[in-house]
Order: C-alpha cells, then sequence, then structure tokens
C-alpha cells in the first residue's frame, strides 16, 4: 500500500513539473526551483544526492543544477546540466540519470565534466567577473544560459530595429544563477556593423532572463568618409516619412516628443530641415526645423535623447529664433 503511495506521488509529481514543450526522443524540459533538495518525493533530490556522493570522493564539491529535461519511460530519464567545483574553480558538468516511479531505484548512467571554467578564486577580475569560454555548440540546447541570454538579447535588439550577429567576449560571475558581461557584434537598421555590449542574467532552471544593462553605443567599422564628416560624434541621419508615419524607428519617437513639446508652447513644426545622430547610451538626435509661431515662419533646432530599453525620452536642448531654453 506504502509502496503504491509513493508510486502515485512520485508520478503526479514528474507530471506537473514536465514542461509542455517537446524535444526530440521525447524530452521534456523539467521545472525545479531553487532548494528542491529538501523535498524527498522529487526524483532530482535522489539523483543530486547519489550524484553529490559520487564525486565527493574525486574532491569535486558544491554541485548547483542549472536545468533539466525528462523522458517518461518505465519510471524516468533525466538529462542534467550543473556547475560543481575543483580546486577552486567553478565547472560546467553534465549528467544521464533514471529513477523509477516507485522511487526504490536511482542509476546514473553517465557522468560528462567539462574543462571550461566559469570562475576561478585565483583569477577572479573586478567584481568576481571572469573570462568564460563560450563552448561549441551551445545554440543547439535551449536550456544552456548562454543561449537563453542570446535568445533575449536578439529579440531586444529586433524591437530596435536591429540585428544580432555574433558575440564578441564573454565574461560571468556565478550568483544565484548567471550574470553574464557580453560584448557582441550587431547590425544597426541601415546594415552597419556595430559593437554593444550587454550584461544579463539567467537562471537556467526557470528560464528567468533579465537585461540589466545594454549599450549599443560603439562603432565597430567606419568609412573614412564617415569620420570626415564627423563632428563631436555627429552624423547625417537619414529619415523617411514612412518611419515618422508607422512611428517605427527611435527617430520617430524623438521626432513624435519633440512636437509634442512645441505644441505645449502653441508652436507647429513646418518641416525639418536635417537631422543629425549622436550614438552614446542611447541616441541624441540633433534635428534643425522651420517652424510657425504667430503665422510667422521661424528657424528652430532641438536635441532629442532616446533611450529606448529604458523608455526615456527626453528634449535636451531647444533653440527657437535665437533664443535657447535649457531643460
Amino acid at each position: 500500500m506504502n509502496k503504491a503511495i509513493v508510486f502515485i506521488t512520485l508520478l503526479a509529481l514528474t507530471v506537473a513539473n514536465i514542461d509542455d514543450s517537446t524535444m526530440p526522443g521525447g524530452w521534456h524540459n523539467y521545472k525545479f526551483s531553487n532548494g528542491f533538495q529538501s523535498d524527498s518525493s522529487n526524483p532530482l533530490t535522489q539523483i543530486y544526492r547519489k550524484l553529490s556522493a559520487e564525486l565527493e570522493e574525486k574532491g569535486i564539491s558544491d554541485i548547483v543544477f542549472t536545468s533539466a529535461t525528462s523522458q517518461v519511460v518505465n519510471g524516468q530519464n533525466f538529462k542534467i546540466s550543473f556547475t560543481y567545483t575543483e580546486e577552486d574553480v567553478i565547472k560546467t558538468g553534465y549528467c544521464l540519470a533514471y529513477v523509477s516511479f516507485s522511487g526504490e531505484t536511482c542509476e546514473i548512467h553517465e557522468v560528462k565534466l567539462e574543462e571550461s571554467r566559469l570562475t576561478s578564486v585565483k583569477d577572479m577580475t573586478y567584481g568576481g567577473w571572469s573570462n568564460y569560454t563560450i563552448p561549441s555548440g551551445f545554440k543547439q540546447d535551449p536550456t544552456h544560459p548562454l543561449k537563453l541570454a542570446m535568445d533575449n538579447l536578439s529579440q531586444k535588439l529586433i524591437n530596435l530595429n536591429m540585428t544580432f550577429v555574433k558575440f564578441v567576449n564573454v565574461q560571468s560571475q556565478v550568483v544565484a544563477g548567471y550574470k553574464f558581461k557580453i560584448e557582441f557584434q550587431f547590425l544597426n537598421k541601415n546594415g552597419e556593423e556595430r559593437n554593444g555590449t550587454c550584461v544579463i542574467y539567467v537562471r537556467p532552471w526557470d528560464k528567468h532572463v533579465e537585461i540589466l544593462e545594454l549599450s549599443v553605443a560603439t562603432p565597430l567599422k567606419m568609412s573614412t568618409e564617415a569620420k570626415d564628416h564627423m563632428d563631436g560624434g555627429w552624423q547625417t541621419y537619414n529619415y523617411n516619412l514612412s518611419e515618422l508615419q508607422n512611428g517605427t524607428s527611435s527617430f520617430a519617437t524623438a521626432y513624435n516628443k519633440l512636437v509634442n513639446t512645441l505644441l505645449k508652447k502653441a508652436i507647429k513644426i513646418v518641416s525639418v530641415s536635417s537631422v543629425q545622430q549622436q550614438i552614446v547610451s542611447g541616441v541624441n538626435y540633433k534635428i534643425s526645423f522651420i517652424y510657425s509661431e504667430n503665422n510667422n515662419l521661424k528657424v528652430g533646432d532641438a536635441i532629442v535623447y532616446v533611450q529606448d530599453w529604458t523608455k526615456t525620452f527626453k528634449v535636451t536642448s531647444l533653440n527657437l529664433a535665437g533664443q535657447t531654453i535649457h531643460y
């Protein structure tokens, strides 16, 4: 009777924790939260205890499960990714294990210990950051923390009319999850290659991804002609009417902010003479325009700052017919 109760409990737990997404071979993402080790009914707990005991004999400690997938057979197979500490170095590992539905059998069939370092007490940089070796094939693992970070960053850049190209350099900081400090290449909306940096926090076990910092400021390549026309980092911005009508760009956001600011002063823009942009942590747009005030046409210019990912839109400078208005 007790065995039947255990079997039903483990089967119910298995169904509750299986993700709906299916992978080849009938594998599913297996959801678990930090602290699962205290739940004796969780099959991962048995695997954790057995794996810890086996690796401890090899001088390996501080095992942390980062992701798991499961396959329901006559029992349950698990593929588990984890981190571990060996000689003050945190590394990544993988294991394949089996747990019967009754919970009486727990077998570890395969253990693979990676050589790539996550961090080391001996070679830490300031803040606990250390160089992270980008593993080959990580893009094919939907549960890999770097894959989760890349997908989230790619989507963010798409929202900014940019295209992710590749990682250039990655540093990691092992916390309750992972922090990645990433230098990457991307294409802006004009198809130009640029350099960007970001800090991304990832919790692989519940697929939580959060971009903490993002900068798309440094040009990767710049032609001699572009350099000759720069003045304090300003470059000509060739806008089109469709982006203003659709409101699909950072410039459209900046222009609408300027229009609304001027309307409060009973001023209406008649035409835009020229636009320049300056890439900072965000974008400054310098807009020269002709406006109408009391049926008179006058010349003005303004600088509008836009940082899309923080929803910051601000007129920082406004010059109307020789009169500068400070903000």
